[in-house]
């Protein structure tokens, strides 16, 4: 005769799995309120250094050519990321901004000129985010 386990017996054992799991590292979920980090650890030295992969993701990003998932995601998120500062951002993705940003200013100020009129066309992020060191010599 074969015994059958019985209904409380199959509640207890998943009770018992359960909260043994429930500590275990796993997958965790993005949270709330916060951008995708997919792409996270994406090589920017890599992208900055191609000029055909940078000029590629420049095209998506002023909507005059195909965009890799990335560059989508970048130009659907970018306008809100402007207005609220990053807010939703994650600290890698600050950090990667604020490194793009550098290096196109450094090497690429025009590309960068063309993107800020694209994204900011009244000035206003520019106005809240460039704080410029240089001293005017015209002033008196």
């Amino acid at each position: 005769m074969e015994a059958k386990p019985s209904t409380q017996v199959l509640v207890f054992f998943l009770f018992t799995v359960v909260i043994l799991t429930r500590d275990i590292e796993c997958y965790t979920w993005p949270r709330r309120n916060t951008y995708m980090t997919r792409w996270d650890k994406v090589n920017l030295d890599e992208i900055l250094q191609n000029k055909r992969l940078l000029h590629h993701y420049f095209r998506c990003l002023m909507g005059v050519g195909p965009c890799p998932p990335d560059g989508q995601e970048l130009k659907r998120v970018l306008p809100e990321a402007l207005e609220t500062a990053c807010a939703k951002c994650s600290k890698s993705q600050k950090e990667g901004a604020i490194y793009v940003i550098k290096y196109l200013r450094e090497y690429m100020p025009k590309k960068l000129e063309m993107l800020a009129n694209r994204y900011d066309p009244d000035g206003k992020y520019r106005r809240r985010y460039y704080h410029s060191t240089s001293v005017d010599n015209n002033t008196t």
